[in-house]
């Protein structure tokens, strides 16, 4: 019997003889990757290059037809208009305000002819419509541009808007009662001149002098007097609409009782400069 060498077992290799070498199967790993990448390369190239446009483009071909065909408006005639052949079904296409059918579903033919009688012409320039003047707000508003005009339209339309010169005036009006305060000037020909307009619309007005502590003399508008105070908050409402003036009312028992006040403090103030107190 053989003797056997134990240290060399470890080295020991058995033959199979259907083994194959492992290189083999790596190379043929390497040789289908980079096949593979040079399909992918390819492929993305043939991708990026532009697309070719089609030799034959029906759109195109239509948009280059239309322009051949496209006229100037100036020589469309009646017969290339469709539109009005929507309108109507008759072989003389007319407008859908003519096309109206009777109740078997045919067209009536409109008679636009003009009544025996009836007027050609417009109506003369002479006529216009009647003139309203403008409320009292207006005038109170009143800029230089309304009151010195500088063209003659703006002047024609001002005194258009004034209340006649010969209209009938209302009554003045005259303190005590209830009042309505419709202004307050500085200028007595101001408020005058306001008095006069406001009787000219009817309002039975006054002007009252009237000093204002720490403002001095003013001269007030006013409408009255009325009896009750029922009667004039009444006309206040119905002044506010018309004339566009936003007045207040003034109660005879409010303002006695102010004066009183005002009458009690002078006096006490008359008092302590004389050290009567």
């Amino acid at each position: 019997m053989e003797s056997v060498n134990v240290r060399n077992l470890e080295n020991i290799q058995e033959d199979e003889p259907g083994r194959r070498s492992p290189r083999l199967g790596t190379l043929l790993l390497f040789a289908l990757g980079g096949g593979a990448l040079v399909a992918v390369a390819a492929f993305s190239m043939k991708s990026a290059e532009p697309a070719q446009q089609q030799q034959n483009d029906p759109l195109a071909a239509l948009m280059q037809e239309s322009r051949e065909e496209a006229r100037p408006a100036e020589e469309v005639d009646e017969a290339d208009v469709t539109f009005p052949g929507i309108l109507s079904d008759t072989e003389a296409p007319t407008t859908a305000l003519a096309a109206v059918k009777d109740e078997r579903g045919r067209l009536v033919k409109q008679d636009f002819s003009l009544p025996p009688g009836a007027p050609t012409l417009p109506p003369p320039p002479t006529d216009s419509l009647p003139v309203v003047p403008l409320p009292a707000g207006s005038l109170l508003a009143a800029t230089p541009v309304t009151e010195e005009p500088k063209d003659s339209l703006t002047g024609l339309a001002a005194n258009q808007a004034k209340v006649a010169e010969d209209t009938e005036m209302a009554p003045m009006g005259t303190e005590g009662g209830y009042q309505i305060q419709v202004a307050s000037f500085q200028k007595q020909e101001d408020a005058d001149k306001f008095v006069t307009d406001l009787r000219k619309r009817g309002h039975s007005a006054y002007r009252q002098a009237a000093h204002v502590p720490s403002r001095g003399l003013w001269h007030r508008v006013r409408i009255g007097p009325f009896k009750t105070k029922f009667q004039a908050l009444q006309y206040k409402n119905k002044f506010e609409k018309t004339e566009r003036v936003s007045p207040f009312l003034v109660d005879p028992h409010k303002v006695k009782l102010a004066e009183d006040i005002r009458k009690a403090k002078m006096a006490a103030r008359k008092r302590r400069m004389l050290g009567t107190d």
